[in-house]
This record gives structure tokens, C-alpha cells and sequence, in this order.
């Protein structure tokens, strides 16, 4: 996942797990790298979360974007359940 800053223009990304970075104009940040997604700012509505499937949910639209996260969560929990009954055997 990606973050826009409206402010600035910047697009930043964490590469990894407790991997901060902010915006040039330090208005918002993005953490976590792949494994979780934390981020933050000083006004929400200037911060566009993309998505890995190219989904783009303002920041300030809460529901939006925690629905998105939580159905990108379950995709990838999925993902690693076949993985996991595919390589364990019965």
C-alpha cells in the first residue's frame, strides 16, 4: 500500500515492518511495511490511501477504508490457509 499526500504530492510506501516514512512536508506518514498498515497525518482528508489493486479511499472516509483493508486482510489470510492445507498433509 501507498499513501498520496495532497498537500505535497508526495506518494510514499513502508518497505517493511517498522520501516517509518513521511511526506516531504511531513503531514503524514506510512508504516508497516506488508504486514499491517499504519498511518497518520495532521489532516486526514488530504491523505489518499492506494490500495494494492489500485483502490484509492481518501483517508478521512473511515468506513471506506477499513472495509477495504479488512477485505484485502481476509484475501491474503486465505491465500496462506491454502498454502498452508497444501503443503501440511492430512
Amino acid at each position: 500500500m501507498k499513501i498520496k499526500c495532497l498537500i505535497c504530492g508526495d506518494i510514499i510506501e513502508s518497505k517493511s515492518v517498522h520501516d517509518l516514512v513521511s511526506c516531504k512536508c511531513e503531514s503524514c506518514y506510512i508504516d508497516g511495511g506488508k504486514d499491517y498498515l499504519h498511518f497518520g497525518g495532521k489532516d486526514f482528508s488530504k491523505i489518499l490511501i492506494t490500495f494494492n489493486d489500485g483502490t484509492e479511499v481518501l483517508a478521512s472516509n473511515e468506513k471506506n477504508y477499513k472495509k477495504k483493508y479488512e477485505e484485502l486482510e481476509n484475501n491474503r489470510t486465505n491465500k496462506l490457509t491454502k498454502i498452508k492445507n497444501k503443503t501440511i498433509p492430512n
